[in-house]
This record gives structure tokens, C-alpha cells and sequence, in this order.
């Protein structure tokens, strides 16, 4: 399909076209001859839109209003050109109350497509919404500044106020102008000299940004008036307000997702619903409708969404957990991060994962004390009596690779812990923190349950590497004989999760003692590490050993498919244990891994700091949600795990031997070296 407009920015945005689905032309004369079946195609309301749309009329032609989303950017649009969801309406634009929308028809005919799986949707999107404070830009936000911070502490009665920029398309489409402000004003401060409150009044973000003016003058306002000219979080401003005052920004309807008092002095998309309380001085014939119904039809059935990695069309849960992952990589942050004795190799894939966790970014030998420093794991330990120095620590993730680190295979998860790192059993960590307070809404729940579906569905562990040997695993049921089938991992034994993972036992022999006499009539199978039976690293056990204690030791059978035979695994602190929870296999620990102590395994130690009770839910979500960062190597992108296990499945097809030379490893290092240079200076 062809689509015609007179906007130089449409026509050349390539990202509109795709999301259209047909080309845009430009044309210039109104007297063009154009098909039948063209479509004009205008920004909103503009001023500049008004040729469009009486050519649309002239020669009755279709025409279409395009216009951001209510949830529009990972950044401000200023610095971020991704737009993440788009507006066509066919009819009117939803800002524009003198006219019927594309918004009012889904409100208008709630029943016939509003029912209670919908409703349940658009609850658990709500919670989800409120949870991650997002809104319509998501870019950095401030901390509130110590004033404000102040009046919150002493529980001061506030209402906001919010500004918006001097002319703005929605003004006169909310049948409001400057009085309408002045209005607003007024009555805020009634409200706060009656309860003796304060009024926050609220400067837009183009305002700040420099680009735009707003409506109030800031030099002379009532005594009990604050401005708030920093770019503060929307959804933590609304929730420490006791009442939102708009003529007609987004703001009201975010404040509506909270379930605050909206008063409305313009008659904005949200307003003379039944939903607010409306002073505007035009009145809209609306029929009432409920803040689900609102919702569902704002952002479900009126916006579409365009996933800025897989490059389509997609529902708006998942830009909400792709915003999720770029909100999260934010945190900690740092000026300034020193990456401290990291080899070239390591060097070559930091960047991507700490982009947005600091400005300034440096690699350097030896630590220097001047910044906040960067350690791989607990290679590194920091010296107890410089307690002023700032040291995070980074480590694989959960779901890594199609491959092993050890053959240099890039990862695409790691975790940045600014608390300690997640296998040091002997000290606090962030995941362990994160655990300690986790509470899941329904939408978090969801998602975590189809996250444990594919994961299992699709056979997906650290590193995805092992094939297929169901005859092995015949012969190992059947060896068995009906006996309890019990799985001991083994570990490399040089490997620094043992050290700041175990006490007492801190071998795989010792753990293989441990798991016969804790199992004396059990069929137990020892299983060796991949990176030591693939050659990668030393220590692989005397198989004459191991039988001394197991009946059967095996190396090329798949994690996964022994997990279809054995009932219980037996672990010091290998991940093998928290992928063997995933598939509701009992596991005993007999050291201190991330996942015990929450009263889903059964433990050979106590948990003096794990105080909360988890089910599986919570804990898979902590430990692959919350806790790491995923990056897309295709677009070197933070993204999030669903994609990186859809890429892992694709990768493992072509992922080659578990162990591959020394030449292909070197020139796979080369090739990782090359593409980190180039992307550092493009």
C-alpha cells in the first residue's frame, strides 16, 4: 500500500513505513493525481496537517492522523528517535474532545469487545505499570529534590499542578486556553491554605529540556507554590500526592492508574467519564465508562507497538518488559567506573552491559581508589580497611551462552552486583537482598511461569551445550532398576564459587561422601563438569574413584535429560541445583548456593540472613529477572532473557563441538576484539 503526505519527518522515517506496512510518498501540489485507494497521512492536529486533511475531504479520500503512544520512549524524544508505539487514528486524534476519535469508538462500544479476560489483562498491566513507574518518556529521572523530600517526611497534604507547554495541540482540543491554568491555580491554592498543604507545580519536560515554554510565569506565584523544575519520576511524584490538578496532560490519566483524585480544567481523553472530577467550562456528552475500560482501550486496543529489537508489531506487555530491562540496567549507576585487571577478551563485552550504569567508563591494570572500581567476581577482594572504596562485581548470568566461557564463548548475561556476587554464600549480595524483599504481583507471576515453561520446554540451562544421548540415559534407567535416582554434580574444583561457596565440604569426592551417606540405598550418578570433561579445564575425577561412591559416572549425557530420570540432586553450590528446582526436582545442598536457604531446598547448613519463605515463582524471577542483565549481540542492546533464550535456541543449532580448537577459539576471540573496536568507534 501507498501512503501520501505533505511531512518531510514521516516520509523519511523509515520506522513508520514498516509499521505501516507500504511505502510513503511526498507530494507537494494539491492538484496531484493520486489512486484511489491512497491514504493521506498528517501528525495529529497540527497546524500544518489542516492542507492534508481538506485534500482528504476535497477528494474523499481516507485520511489518518498519526500521533505517539501513552507509552512512547525509553528516553526523552529529544535524545531517543526509538518510538516504541504509534497512534492511526482513522477518525480524529484522541487530544481533540470537538471531535470524535478512533478512542471514542473503543469506549463507546466497551461490549462488544470488553470482557473478563481483558479485564484481568489490563488489572496485572496496571500493577505492572505502577510498579516499574512507567509513563510516557522513561528516560534517567532525578532524585527528589531534599526539599520535596522534606514536605513528604512530615507527611504534608500536596497537590500537583502539572504545566504544559505554551501552545500545545491538546490544549485547544481540550476546549481549555491560558485562563484555564490560571483557573487551576487558584483553586490548588484554596486547597492548600485550606488543609494547609503545598501546591507542587510541575514543569514539563521539553520546558526543562530548553525546546518549549509553559503557561505559568515562575517568578510570581502564590506563597504556597513549589516549583518542581527537576525531571523527577512521574509515577513516584503522582503516588506522594494526595490529588493531581491538569487542564489536559498525560499525567491525569497516570495519576487515574494509581486510583488519585484527578481534577481536570480541560476536557482531556479521561475526563467527563465518570473517572474525575471535572471543572472545565465545556461540557462533552461521554458515556461512563469504568478506569479498566479506559485503560484496555487506551493502551491496548487504540495504540499499536513496535518492538525496537525484533523490529514489529507487538503487544504492550512486551515493551513493558523491555522497558523493565533498560529501567533496571540504570541501577547502580556511577559517574565514573573503573574496570579493574580484566583481560582484552573480557574487555571486548563489558561495555554493552554497564552502558547505562555509569558516564564514564575506563579500563584500567591496577586498582587506583579514585572511582567506583569494577571487579570480575572474587578474583579480586577489596582491602576491609579502605571502607570508602566503592567495588561492584560482575559474573555470568544464569542463562549465558550456546557454549562455554571457558571456550570463549561471548556471553549474553551477566550479573553487576554492587553488594557482593551471588556464589559468596559467606556475605550479603544484591540477589540475595533483592530475595529477601521480593514481592510478585499477578503480572510478575505470569510472566515468571511462562519464563519456567520455556526454559523447560526448550531444555535451556548456563551454557546449552551438550547433545543428545537418550541411549546412555536407557541404560542408566535401567540400571537403576526402581531404585530412588539420585544426581551429584560436580564442579571445577578450582573454580571460586567453591571457595566462597562451601565450609565443610569443599571437594566433589567430599560431596560425593556426603550424598551416599545421606542416601545409602539410593542409585547415585555422578556427573562431571562440562568444562572439565570437554577438556577445557583440569580436575576431571578417577572414574575408578567415583565408583567407589556412585553407580554410574557420565559425562556426555545431557543435564536436562538425566532430569527426566532422577528424583533428587545433590549440589555444594552448582547452578545444576537451581535449574533442577525449575523442574520441581528435590535438591539437596551441601553448600551455600544463591537458592538455598529459602525453604526450597533441603540444606546441609543454616541461612541466618535468608529470612523469607520463596516458591519458585519468586525465585526464578529474582535470580533471571531482577538480578542479571541480558545483552542482544545482534544489536548490542540490553534486552531481556525471553529474547536471549529465543537467540540461545537459534545459536545452539550452529553452536559446533562443546570443546572447538585452539584455532577457531583464537579467531572467535579476534573476531569478538574486532567488532568491540569498531562499534567503540562508530
Amino acid at each position: 500500500m501507498t501512503y501520501y503526505t505533505r511531512s518531510w519527518g514521516i516520509k523519511n522515517n523509515p520506522q513508520l513505513a514498516a509499521w505501516l506496512g507500504g511505502r510513503i510518498q511526498l507530494f507537494k501540489s494539491p492538484c496531484k493525481r493520486l489512486p484511489a485507494d491512497a491514504v493521506l497521512l498528517g501528525w495529529g492536529n497540527k497546524p500544518n496537517t489542516l492542507k492534508t486533511q481538506q485534500l482528504a475531504e476535497q477528494l474523499k479520500l481516507p485520511y489518518w492522523a498519526l500521533e505517539d503512544g501513552f507509552i512512547a520512549y525509553a528516553g526523552h524524544p529529544t535524545h531517543d528517535r526509538q518510538r516504541l508505539s504509534l497512534i492511526r487514528d482513522e477518525i480524529g486524534i484522541y487530544y481533540d474532545s470537538r471531535q470524535l476519535s478512533g478512542l471514542d469508538n473503543w469506549l463507546t462500544n466497551c461490549d462488544a469487545w470488553f470482557d473478563a479476560e481483558i479485564e484481568q489483562r489490563i488489572e496485572c498491566l496496571r500493577a505492572q505499570l505502577t510498579k516499574l513507574g512507567i509513563s510516557k518518556y522513561n528516560q534517567r529521572r532525578c532524585k527528589f529534590p531534599v526539599w520535596l523530600q522534606s514536605l513528604i517526611d512530615q507527611n504534608t497534604a500536596l497537590t500537583l499542578v502539572v504545566d504544559q507547554t505554551f501552545g500545545d495541540c491538546s490544549i485547544a482540543g481540550a476546549q481549555a486556553n491560558a485562563g484555564d491554568f490560571q483557573r487551576m491555580l487558584d483553586w490548588a491554592v484554596q486547597q492548600a491554605e485550606a488543609e494547609q498543604g503545598y501546591i507542587l507545580l510541575k514543569v514539563h519536560p521539553d520546558v526543562l529540556h530548553g525546546s518549549k515554554q509553559g503557561y505559568f510565569d515562575l517568578s510570581s506565584l502564590p506563597e504556597r507554590v513549589k516549583v518542581l523544575q527537576d525531571d523527577v519520576s512521574p509515577s513516584a511524584l503522582i503516588a506522594c500526592c494526595k490529588r493531581v490538578a491538569t487542564v489536559s496532560s498525560q499525567l491525569g490519566f497516570e495519576a487515574l492508574w494509581q486510583h488519585k483524585p484527578v481534577h481536570c480544567f480541560g476536557v482531556p481523553f479521561y475526563a467527563q467519564r465518570g473517572l474525575t472530577q471535572d471543572h472545565a467550562q465545556a461540557q462533552v456528552q461521554r458515556d461512563a465508562v469504568n478506569l479498566n475500560q479506559l485503560m484496555a482501550a487506551a493502551l491496548i486496543k487504540y495504540v499499536s507497538y513496535w518492538h525496537p529489537e525484533r523490529q514489529r508489531v507487538c503487544e504492550v506487555e512486551e515493551i513493558v518488559d523491555w522497558l523493565q530491562a533498560q529501567l533496571q540496567s540504570r541501577t547502580p549507576f556511577a559517574q565514573q567506573l573503573d574496570v579493574v585487571g580484566l583481560s582484552l577478551w573480557k574487555r571486548s563485552f563489558i561495555p554493552e552491559f554497564v552502558a547505562q550504569s555509569t558516564i564514564k567508563l575506563r579500563f584500567i591494570n591496577a586498582s587506583k581508589g579514585l572511582a567506583t572500581e569494577l571487579h570480575w567476581g572474587m578474583k579480586t577482594e577489596s582491602n576491609a580497611s579502605d571502607c570508602t572504596k566503592r567495588i561492584w562485581r560482575m559474573e555470568d548470568g544464569f542463562i549465558r551462552s550456546a557454549g562455554l566461557g571457558a571456550d570463549l564463548r561471548r556471553p549474553s548475561s551477566l550479573v553487576l552486583d554492587d553488594e557482593g556476587i551471588y556464589y559468596n554464600g559467606l556475605a550479603p549480595s544484591r540477589l540475595e537482598r533483592l530475595l529477601n524483599q521480593i514481592e510478585l504481583n499477578d503480572y510478575e507471576r505470569r510472566r515468571a511461569a511462562q519464563l519456567k515453561h520455556d526454559l523447560t520446554r526448550l531444555n535451556i540451562t548456563k551454557y546449552n551445550v551438550e547433545v543428545d544421548n537418550q541411549a546412555q540415559l536407557h541404560a542408566l534407567r535401567e540400571q537403576a532398576a526402581g531404585r530412588s535416582v539420585v544426581l551429584v554434580t560436580g564442579q571445577f574444583q578450582d573454580d571460586l564459587s567453591i571457595k566462597f561457596g562451601t565450609q565443610e565440604i569443599k571437594t566433589n569426592l567430599d560431596l560425593l561422601h556426603a550424598a551416599r551417606a545421606r542416601f545409602p540405598n539410593a542409585f547415585i550418578i555422578y556427573k562431571e563438569h562440562p568444562d572439565v570433561y570437554s577438556g577445557v579445564r583440569p580436575g576431571k575425577l578417577n572414574e575408578h574413584q567415583v565408583l567407589e561412591k556412585a553407580d554410574a559416572y557420565v559425562t556426555q549425557v545431557p543435564l536436562t535429560q538425566l532430569f527426566e530420570i532422577v528424583d533428587r540432586l545433590c549440589t555444594m553450590c552448582s547452578l545444576s541445583g537451581f535449574e533442577a528446582l525449575l523442574r520441581g526436582i528435590s535438591v539437596s545442598t551441601f553448600g551455600l548456593p544463591f537458592y538455598a536457604g529459602w525453604g526450597l531446598t533441603d540444606d546441609y547448613y543454616l541461612f541466618d540472613r535468608r529470612q523469607k519463605r520463596l516458591d519458585i515463582t519468586e525465585l526464578l524471577y529474582g535470580a533471571l529477572v531482577l538480578y542479571p542483565r541480558y545483552v542482544n549481540w545482534y544489536q548490542r542492546t540490553i534486552t531481556t532473557p525471553e529474547t536471549v533464550i529465543e537467540q540461545i535456541c537459534h545459536q545452539r543449532h550452529n553452536a559446533g563441538p562443546l570443546r572447538s580448537s585452539w584455532i577457531h577459539r583464537q579467531a572467535r576471540k579476534l573476531s569478538y576484539l574486532s567488532q568491540a573496536l569498531f562499534h567503540s568507534r562508530s
